[in-house]
């Protein structure tokens, strides 16, 4: 006689909706945050470039527009940081002292 083979169960999800990546590590998920966090400073760097008057019709959309953004990149922020991600590894400290803060080159040869 042969003996039945129940089915392998997939195993259920843990409560807390954990997902089980499996392709993306931990540097990819960081790498992610600091993705999206260098274009909403682009965001808002471009959107301040176009600042209202505080008088102008339009200042009050033009300030909830900055203020969403801003929240965002905090959100983002304290992910990161959460996650264990760390802001003094970002700087290329080479290339900073190579340069003034015109990003001209720094001429040592005084």
């Amino acid at each position: 006689m042969a003996e039945e083979v129940e089915p392998k169960k997939e195993p259920k999800p843990k409560k807390n909706n954990n997902f089980d990546y499996r392709l993306h590590s931990h540097g990819d998920k960081l790498a992610y945050l600091l993705d999206q966090m260098f274009a909403l400073e682009g965001a808002l760097f471009a959107h301040n470039i176009n600042m209202l008057d505080e008088n102008h019709s339009m200042y009050h959309e033009w300030k909830e527009k900055q203020t969403q953004i801003e929240n965002e990149i905090f959100r983002l922020r304290y992910i990161y940081e959460k996650m264990g991600g760390a802001w003094e590894n970002l700087q290329d400290i080479e290339w900073e002292d190579s340069v003034d803060e015109y990003g001209e080159p720094i001429d040592d040869t005084d």
